[in-house]
């Protein structure tokens, strides 16, 4: 099992569970703390990648 982030112009992979297979969902399960994390964080790079893209049109 892998996650993967995937942009128009690049891909990321974000974790990898080379043991897993079939269904994960009773194994991953991720706390309110978490996910709230990693929102923030795609959010800022989200914003980030925004401000880079209206950069390079300048």
């Amino acid at each position: 099992m892998t996650a993967h982030l995937r942009l128009a112009s690049a891909g990321v992979l974000l974790a990898s569970w080379p043991d897993l297979h079939g269904d994960w969902t009773a194994v991953v399960r991720p706390t309110l703390h978490e996910v709230i994390g990693l929102h923030t964080a795609l959010s800022v790079a989200t914003d980030a990648l925004h401000l880079a893209n209206r950069l390079a049109t300048r």
